[in-house]
């Protein structure tokens, strides 16, 4: 009967222990896949090509920006007594 407890505590010391190491990692093939992904997006030309031409856009198309002074002082006052 003690041999039946001793071993489920070790299996449930080790099933936590093992839970809690694994936590904070990422699993090997999602860091494979992640790596795959940025050799392949650093290859292709087109998508650079394509952010160049966005930061070329014609902004007057949009009206002239002209911001509200939102945080102005308001205009000195006298209060009446």
């Amino acid at each position: 009967m003690h041999v039946k407890k001793i071993v489920l505590l070790f299996v449930m010391v080790s099933a936590f222990l093992l839970s809690t190491s694994m936590a904070g990692r990422r699993p090997k093939f999602l860091n494979l896949l992640a790596e795959e992904t940025d050799a392949s997006f650093e290859d292709s030309g087109e998508a650079s090509a394509v952010h160049e031409r966005l930061l070329r856009a014609n902004m007057k198309d949009y009206g002239k920006y002209d911001p509200s002074p939102a945080l102005a002082k308001p205009p000195f006052k006298l209060i009446p007594n």
